[in-house]
């Protein structure tokens, strides 16, 4: 089975077993009561959550005390890739597209994309290769086609998003 993290669970809040939870995506909260979770070795299932904003506190099923809490604590969360939400189409989680091959309009191929990062306005994907780097924003006039069958990014090289780029 294929997990995917979610975030960390860093320590206990209150005597009944409930831990603080740090999503890994500050704005995308995937996890939801009774969804099937993994830390460590462990599986379990969510018994609630709560909270308008990170850290949300978490209850998993058989952890029920301060102690069964510390026990626990620090670890990372993990969702089977299954579980995940369908999302509309034209949205995407992170975790798919980190691993995607890049490749401008004409074919040329860049790299990977190794790192999603949230800016605020919209995500850059950070796509690597053979020591080079290359900052591609998420923006309509510039990722044209993401294929996750084929695992793959196609974007259009406006003027100035590269050095070599004539602005």
């Amino acid at each position: 089975m294929d997990w995917i993290s979610v975030g960390r669970v860093t320590r206990t809040h209150g005597l009944k077993g409930e831990l603080k939870f740090f999503p890994a995506d500050r704005d995308e909260v995937v996890i939801k009561s009774g969804q099937r979770i993994q830390f460590g070795e462990t599986q379990s299932k969510v018994e609630s959550v709560r909270g308008a904003k990170s850290p949300f506190i978490v209850k998993f099923d058989g952890i029920n005390s301060i102690e069964a809490a510390k026990n626990v604590a620090g670890q990372e969360v993990l969702i089977a890739r299954e579980d995940f939400e369908p999302l509309p189409e034209g949205e995407y989680y992170r975790f798919e597209i980190e691993g995607l091959k890049a490749y401008d309009d004409t074919g040329k191929y860049y790299g990977v994309v190794e790192e999603v990062i949230a800016t605020g306005s919209n995500d850059v994907y950070a796509v690597r290769d053979e020591g080079k780097e290359w900052l591609i924003p998420m923006i309509d006039s510039v990722v044209q086609n993401i294929d996750l069958e084929q695992g793959k990014l196609i974007f259009h090289c406006v003027e100035g998003l590269f050095e070599d780029t004539p602005v």
